[in-house]
């Protein structure tokens, strides 16, 4: 086989990777690489043994086995040289018109020419077309401005009050020793009584981020949230986890946000491996719950929900989690998505032992958050341990 006759073969082999970014699968160069060699181990001939290849090396997420099917029965049609009868799934553009397939100029071979109609649309993404866009289909571009949107979202969790107070016209309390030194300038007659409120500070924000393989598209642009928030806001406590706890406030202090998150990449070990909740729960509660989660912080725990370890452990931490803080907020990139139900045994573990649970995949999404975060302070929510 000739190197020409190899780059061909390879080219046309890495159709199926394009069209599962096309369905708003992220899929990086690496797993396209990975497909690549066990693709070489296979019979070419054998569809089910490609699809079983293509799937493993692929895809990492259960929620996206129904888009590989489909993408790989394009793909499939296409090797194989006929005509399409359904259109390329696409999460940003509409569908094209029956018989016909819908890709950029260059995704697709000329070898394959007369398999598609290629059709080279250029348009200009709109903001509110940006903002309902799901992470995980975002190009590099799209990614940036979706950055740069996050970067000026007004983030404000919310003010608390003080043991501390401060004079007010309208307190609910009489301030004595401010009325009797009042009363000097009256001969001892109180003529008028002095108030005071409590003073109001800012409430905590500690943020649990997930940065396991299955939040692999999402991570970034979530951490460039909290990014926002550690620089908006002041009070705030981060961390991620995927098999350990790591502590990533002061690295998230940097005032770039790209250097932050090289700052982040370097302090995380577990970055895209695995995923234990319950066990990153255990350390937080252990080591750090006392020391962050006082004077009512609100705590986001940032996680698609899928755990390798013990549901149960998981339950009770996230019990013992929800009990310390002012307010559990859950938010679940997979939530946003279609025909979403929380399934998974570590869904099933967290959705009754969060206060809110939020979808986390677009930036109208992420608006929505920072609105709730500001309606938060009419007080803690009833929760199903303190009704029983």
């Amino acid at each position: 086989m000739t190197a020409s006759i190899g780059d061909r073969i390879a080219r046309d082999l890495l159709i199926l990777p394009r069209l599962l970014r096309r369905t708003g699968i992220n899929v990086s160069a690496e797993r396209s690489r990975v497909y690549l060699q066990a693709i070489a181990e296979i019979d070419l001939e054998r569809p089910d043994d490609m699809r079983a290849a293509g799937r493993t090396a692929l895809i990492s997420r259960q929620a996206d086995l129904a888009s590989f099917d489909l993408a790989f029965d394009l793909f499939w049609s296409l090797l194989r040289g006929g005509r399409l009868s359904m259109p390329v799934p696409s999460a940003r553009r509409p569908k094209a018109e029956a018989g016909q397939i819908e890709v950029p100029v260059g995704v697709v071979p000329s070898s394959m020419a007369s398999a598609v109609q290629r059709t080279a649309r250029v348009t200009a993404s709109s903001t509110e077309l940006l903002r309902r866009t799901d992470f995980s289909a975002m190009t590099a571009a799209e990614r940036a401005a979706a950055a740069r949107f996050l970067e000026r979202l007004q983030w404000s969790p919310g003010r608390r009050p003080s043991r501390r107070f401060r004079p007010s016209r309208n307190g609910a309390r009489l301030d004595a020793r401010a009325t009797m030194r009042k009363s000097l300038a009256t001969h001892g007659e109180p003529a008028v009584l002095l108030r005071r409120a409590p003073r109001v500070k800012r409430r905590p924000l500690v943020i649990l981020c997930d940065v396991s393989g299955s939040m692999e598209a999402y991570t970034r642009l979530l951490l460039h949230m909290s990014h926002a928030l550690a620089r908006g806001w002041g009070r705030v406590e981060t961390f991620t986890f995927g098999t350990r706890l790591t502590r990533i406030t002061l690295q998230l202090r940097e005032r770039r946000p790209d250097a932050a998150l090289a700052h982040v990449s370097r302090a995380v070990s577990d970055w895209s491996g695995g995923t234990r909740i319950g066990d990153a729960l255990h350390e937080f509660n252990l080591r750090w719950s006392r020391r962050v989660l006082g004077r009512g912080a609100i705590v986001l725990l940032v996680t698609d929900g899928w755990e390798r370890g013990d549901p149960a452990r998981l339950e009770q931490e996230a019990s013992r989690l929800q009990r310390a803080a002012y307010r559990l907020i859950w938010l679940d990139p997979l939530s946003g998505t279609r025909d979403y139900s929380p399934d998974a045994r570590g869904a099933r573990a967290l959705s009754g032992r969060t206060d809110d649970h939020l979808a986390a995949n677009t930036l109208n999404s992420l608006s929505r958050i920072a609105d709730l975060l500001g309606r938060v302070n009419g007080g803690r929510p009833v929760r199903r341990a303190e009704t029983a």
